[in-house]
């Protein structure tokens, strides 16, 4: 029994405007009525006297199909090229040259108006003069195309040329009636499902809207419900069988591939859409007619690129299996979609448009290679590129070699997958933006080679974000998984890393440094759950801060021409510094092992801290004569087996390790613990290797043992323990 819902076209027309209204507002137009609203084939004009092809191109000729290249005469204009465009594939043309001159485009008379754009055919390349001008007539309207490529359309290429909107003369007063008045979606190009398209060379700019909108439309639907479902699941390989909370598909008539539809392979596809009485996500079982098993898609996801499947080409019918423990009530729709495919977008100048520059909807293999992408603002999202695909698939789109500038939003990745973002330029984007930001409901983004200039950068998962180079800018990642970070250099730059759970985010090879402004100040900032640094370099006006955590680890970090720096808790190994003060004062653990300072101070400055400096070496110059070690305030300090090479010119000078503040020996002791062991200290003249004195009033007994100082002395309390320590001349 076949259920077919006569009115499913308008219902998801309607839900499209729901999606809009809650996500980008991307419209969603069904076949039907893109195939109602279609300017009928003029046969009278097919019988006029063929034309010598030129090269297998067609060169428009104004006089004889009425158009004007003068700005005006909207209405014949628009007419006249999409007759002269069926006609011209009807004789075989494969090339459409439209010459120089400015051609109107009516406004038509509602949203959505066929006859107010024009409607690219198939194989063919519509190629515009570099000085034609597609102009979009001043209108109301909120929807509106002025090119227009259908879920049927294939093989079309259109190049050079200029398209312009109505921005600057357009009636934002009028209000659609399924739309809310933002007249986000008067586009210079949409697209709604074709497959292999080129846009190349073409300036396209001042749209209420887009500038290039890709997207797709519904081409068959039925409802699954409660009478086409029995209790049970199915099996690896494809067999029914008991199973509590599963419910499966048993009715071929709602299951088959039979409909013309799937006769074209671009419309083999298989969603679920609007679930009702089931949850979680559903499996697919694609079966030949004599009921052989050919595969399972598993873990579909409703409503999402994660529930894009393609069914294989000897396939003949489906089953599907629902998380539900009864059918009473389930409710789900089963859609076939088309989407744009295989599509290319390159060496375009894309700007000046209020909402996007091109919005990525339902979508398989997008190039978008080496455009100008710039000047996006006036209704949200205002993005260079947005991937959002609504309740389609978006995935393996190559955004590579653009130039993003002064985009409110450089771009953003909401929904959909598999995207890799390479050798692209972003920068500077407004200073109101927000710049280049992949969402938690995206999977799988590879961010490599970039230069983000003034741009900030941020993700929630599932990026590689690899040998990119940030200046005055940030990149935040969010937490999430899969998350790699590597080979990053930056200038007055910031990375923040939190961590939400374990290993999800890894960062190696970053390297940080400052431009000659000294106020400006960049950094790292760790957060979250325990994260691990490996290979980190910062220098001069930078800074290594946030909450940390003391299970973080930090390998191979490279502090350069530092003055003072507040580090993190967590475990440093193999670091080293040249010149600066290194306060470690959070609360919580550090431990330095196996590191190099060099004309350096480690002083500690939080009761709630406790401090490991193990195996490490400390040197410097002789015109540097302050501790090298100072404890100003911790819960515990360890100083153990490590080696003090110090050399002063100075008559006056500090003790090389010093725990407690100056002048603090009747003060309230805020060193509640210490231990200095198998330490080798080593002076060019006679000073206070270790000095104690200052521990304060309270102090426990300090353990000072098996340390040897040369041409140093010991300045302890009393009360220490002071054990196996050897002084050397």
């Amino acid at each position: 029994m076949i259920k077919m819902n006569k009115n499913l076209a308008y219902l998801i027309i309607v839900l499209g405007f729901l999606l809009i209204l809650s996500a980008c507002k991307f419209p969603k137009i069904t076949k039907d009525k893109e195939q109602s609203e279609r300017v009928p084939a003029q046969k009278s004009v097919e019988k006029e006297k063929s034309i010598p092809k030129k090269g297998n191109q067609y060169s428009l000729e104004l006089h004889r199909w009425g158009v004007h290249n003068d700005g005006t005469h909207s209405k014949e204009t628009t007419e006249g090229i999409n007759k002269a465009l069926q006609w011209a594939s009807n004789q075989g043309y494969t090339a459409f040259y439209v010459p120089e001159g400015i051609y109107l485009i009516t406004k038509g008379k509602s949203d959505f108006d066929a006859s107010a754009r024009i409607n690219l055919v198939s194989n063919m390349t519509f190629l515009l003069d570099d000085k034609a001008v597609i102009q979009k007539e001043t209108n109301g309207f909120e929807i509106y195309s002025t090119l227009y490529l259908g879920p049927d359309i294939k093989n079309v290429t259109i190049k050079g040329g200029t398209l312009r909107g109505d921005r600057d003369t357009h009636d934002y007063t009028q209000k659609g009636e399924a739309t809310d008045g933002t007249h986000e979606w008067g586009n210079g190009i949409t697209t709604a499902g074709p497959s292999d398209v080129v846009i190349e060379g073409v300036k396209i700019e001042k749209f209420t809207g887009d500038g290039i909108e890709i997207g797709g439309n519904t081409v068959f639907g039925q409802y699954i419900t409660e009478e086409d479902l029995e209790l049970g699941g199915i099996n690896e390989n494809g067999q029914p069988i008991p199973q509590d909370g599963k419910i499966r598909s048993n009715n071929y008539e709602v299951s088959n591939f039979n409909h013309s539809v799937y006769q074209d392979p671009h419309f083999r596809n298989l969603m679920m859409w609007i679930p009702e009485g089931v949850e979680g996500t559903y499996d697919l079982f694609y079966y030949r007619k004599d009921h052989t098993f050919i595969k399972k898609d598993g873990n579909q996801r409703y409503n999402s690129t994660w529930g894009y499947s393609h069914i294989p080409e000897d396939a003949d019918y489906f089953k599907v299996v629902f998380n539900a423990h009864s059918t009473k009530g389930v409710k789900v729709n089963r859609m076939t979609v088309a989407i744009t495919e295989n599509m290319t977008i390159q060496n375009c100048d894309i700007g000046y448009n209020r909402r996007q520059g091109i919005t990525v909807g339902a979508s398989e293999n997008i190039q978008i290679l080496n455009n100008k992408i710039h000047h996006t603002k006036g209704t949200a999202p205002e993005s260079g590129i947005d991937i959002e695909p609504g309740f389609y698939p978006a995935i393996n789109t190559l955004i590579k070699g653009n130039r993003f500038l002064e985009n409110v939003i450089q771009m953003v990745f909401s929904y959909g997958g598999n995207a890799t973002v390479e050798d692209n330029y972003f920068g500077p984007n407004r200073k109101d933006g927000v710049g280049f930001s992949i969402n938690p409901n995206y999977y799988g983004a590879t961010v490599v080679n970039n230069e983000f200039d003034r741009t900030n950068f941020v993700t929630w998962g599932n990026t590689k974000f690899i040998n990119n180079r940030l200046i005055s800018s940030s990149a935040s990642f969010e937490g999430g998984s899969e998350v790699i970070v590597d080979q990053v250099n930056g200038v007055d730059a910031y990375l923040g890393f939190t961590q939400t759970e374990e290993g999800g985010i890894q960062v190696s090879n970053v390297s940080l440094k400052s431009s000659k402004n000294k106020k400006k100040r960049g950094g790292i900032a760790v957060y979250g759950e325990p994260i691990h640094l490996k290979a980190i370099t910062i220098q001069d006006n930078n800074e290594f801060t946030g909450e940390g955590n003391s299970q973080n680890i930090y390998d191979q970090v490279t502090f350069k021409n530092i003055s003072e720096m507040k580090l993190t808790p967590g475990s440093y190994n193999d670091c080293s510094a040249s010149g600066g003060e290194f306060e470690l004062s959070s609360p919580g653990k550090y431990v330095l092992n196996h590191c190099e300072f060099k004309n350096s101070t480690l002083y500690t400055y939080n009761q709630k801290t406790n401090v490991t400096i193990q195996q490490s070496t400390f040197k410097n110059e002789k015109s540097s004569n302050g501790p090298a070690i100072l404890a100003l305030e911790a819960k515990n300090i360890k100083v153990l087996n490590n080696t003090f090479d110090i050399k002063t010119d100075k008559g006056e000078e500090s003790p090389i390790i010093q725990i407690g503040r100056d002048a603090s020996e009747r003060d309230q002791t805020k060193i509640l613990g210490a231990a200095i062991k198998e330490n080798k200290l080593s002076t060019n003249i006679n000073r206070v290797g270790i000095d104690t004195i200052n521990g304060g009033i309270g102090a426990p007994a300090y353990v000072i043992e098996e340390n040897t100082l040369y041409n140093a002395t010991l300045k302890l309390k009393t009360n220490d323990i002071n054990n196996r320590n050897e002084i050397l001349k």
